[in-house]
């Protein structure tokens, strides 16, 4: 019996053991993980880093990656930028793309640039300071993309100091299609928490976070 119980000691030893050596192993791989997926992070010269491989000695972080499919993956910054309406007049901005759904906030961004409406979110956006340059006003649909990976991202944004995403809600490139009138008086604005998307009067102020497709 005594010689049974000691097995089972040495036994469960050398699976701790394993396990720990695997675990060991998985993380000394994800500190040199450059791929391009959701929670890694972009960094100023254009290459991607896992948050195990960042070092903030070394490296600057521009952003975390939110999203990726096979033609696709957008960024989302490390700041805030305030508070902004949409436009300070009323009225349909054109060629903006006004659903929930589509990944297309830096068409609605060009849009509005090119618009005669002023936008003092975009403005906000086009007025950002980085070393990567590209970064756009999100449309709903990517806003509610990084809702649905918010606490991958947010593990990821802590680890490079980035400001923490607050619990208002975000305004997004998109105008609220749902009829003529509503794109004329309403843009959506989404909660990262929760992924909820409310129409909001374009001269009410949103959070404003900007976003960088990098392929």
């Amino acid at each position: 019996m005594i010689r049974f119980v000691k097995c089972q000691v040495i036994m469960s030893a050398i699976a701790l053991i394993s396990v720990l050596a695997m675990a060991s192993c998985e993380e000394h791989t994800d500190i040199y993980d450059s791929s391009i997926k959701v929670g890694n992070i972009l960094l100023s010269d254009n290459t991607v880093v896992s948050p195990y491989g960042y070092d903030r000695d070394s490296h600057m972080a521009v952003g975390v990656i939110f999203y990726t499919n096979e033609d696709t993956a957008l960024v989302v910054g490390t700041k805030e930028l305030g508070r902004y309406i949409y436009t300070d007049s009323i009225g349909t901005v054109s060629n903006v793309t006004n659903d929930a759904v589509s990944l297309c906030g830096a068409e609605n961004t060009a849009a509005i640039l090119s618009s005669t409406f002023h936008s003092p979110a975009v403005e906000a956006v086009k007025n950002f300071h980085s070393p990567v340059s590209g970064w756009v006003l999100p449309s709903a649909g990517e806003l509610k993309a990084l809702s649905r990976n918010l606490a991958v991202v947010s593990v990821s944004m802590k680890a490079i100091g980035g400001d923490a995403f607050t619990n208002w809600q975000y305004l997004s490139s998109s105008q609220d299609g749902s009829s003529t009138d509503s794109e004329k008086m309403y843009y959506y604005s989404v909660s990262l928490e929760n992924g909820f998307i409310t129409s909001v009067l374009k001269t009410t102020e949103g959070c404003v976070r900007p976003v960088l497709r990098i392929r």
